[in-house]
């Protein structure tokens, strides 16, 4: 295959958009796909055709609706219709409106990018930039960058607590929102400021902690909700009455029976819920930990005796739980045969 040449390289250019592959390949006696090939190559790509009703359509409406309302109807890309319409030297008269997506890039590159090349990009002319950009307000002068003299300020005054965003802000002529955000970017902090509290608000706070709400409290004294919350943990001032004290009697029957019988029937014995009885189970040096591990012992007296005899006498003997000895005989499948009894007439 021969090399394309610059004078057919410029053909292509000139004349694939609009004429095609066919005619192309006609004018410099090329193959059609080789035509084809090389305008992919090069980025190149045929205009959609526009049919006889199209085309009237566009030339009828184009002035009055514009762009979009054309690409509408006909199901076209709004490019494509100001492409056109600019080949037929049709002019809009209306007013194009603006989309989101247009505010947005003018936001973006209204300053980093020229006013020529904004417009290329949004196919609007200068003096509709300008207007938009008046009208988005970024025509305003923007906010001066801090000196080094500004900065050194900030540092001084900023650490400080006597001297008020207000003042930082008179003194620099800047917005309290520039110098907290200045702030933030020099890594600047302004130490907590803790209120102490009088002996008459502790008094308040003791006598109306059960029956006002944090925020009403707070509210009342000036403060805020958590300074309350916090200031009512350090006096032990607690919403919540303690649970009930634990007595010997029940330390000593939970040592006795804790690993021995369900700790659901420990905690209905002794009135209590079971979370309170697994918890106090730490302190009392009782520990659950893993259940204890089957002798063979107790395995052959179990297969002997597991379903022949009551079940309470096998947990008396073994000193197992019911659960545990059903579990076991589970494992070691063992049916529980049915004791027959005689019935005399």
């Amino acid at each position: 295959m021969k090399d394309w040449t610059e004078e057919e390289i410029d053909i292509l250019k000139k004349h694939y958009s609009t004429k095609g592959s066919k005619f192309v390949s006609e004018l410099i006696g090329r193959n059609p796909d080789s035509v084809i090939a090389k305008a992919a190559r090069l980025g190149l790509y045929m205009l959609p055709k526009w049919t006889e009703s199209e085309l009237k359509f566009l030339r009828r409406y184009y002035k009055e609706h514009g762009a979009v309302y054309i690409a509408e109807k006909l199901g076209k890309k709004p490019d494509a219709v100001l492409a056109k319409a600019a080949r037929l030297g049709i002019r809009f008269d209306g007013k194009r409106q603006w989309a989101v997506w247009e505010d947005n890039y003018l936001r973006r590159h209204y300053y980093d990018r020229e006013k020529k090349s904004i417009s290329h990009t949004l196919k609007r002319s200068i003096p509709a930039i300008l207007a938009r950009a008046h009208l988005l307000k970024l025509t305003q002068t923007r906010t001066a960058k801090w000196s080094d003299a500004e900065k050194k300020i900030l540092r001084e005054l900023y650490s400080n607590r006597k001297n008020t965003l207000e003042q930082i802000s008179e003194k620099l002529n800047r917005s309290k929102f520039g110098i907290l955000q200045q702030a933030q970017v020099l890594g600047l902090s302004r130490p907590r400021k803790d209120h102490l509290w009088t002996e008459e608000e502790c008094n308040y706070l003791i006598n109306n902690y059960k029956v006002k709400s944090h925020g009403e409290i707070a509210k009342h004294l000036g403060l805020t909700a958590i300074s309350v919350s916090h200031k009512m943990n350090r006096l032990g001032l607690k919403l919540r009455n303690k649970g009930r004290l634990w007595t010997e009697e029940e330390k000593d029957f939970i040592r006795k029976n804790y690993k021995k019988i369900p700790t659901r029937e420990i905690a209905r014995l002794l009135n209590r819920n079971i979370d309170a009885i697994i918890n106090s189970a730490g302190p009392l040096g009782i520990s659950a930990g893993r259940p204890r591990p089957w002798t063979e012992s107790e395995k052959k007296y179990l297969q002997e005796n597991y379903g022949t005899t009551p079940l309470n006498e096998i947990v008396a003997f073994l000193g197992r739980s019911k659960q545990a000895i059903i579990a076991q005989a589970a494992k070691s499948n063992l049916t529980k045969k049915r004791i027959r009894k005689n019935i005399s007439n």
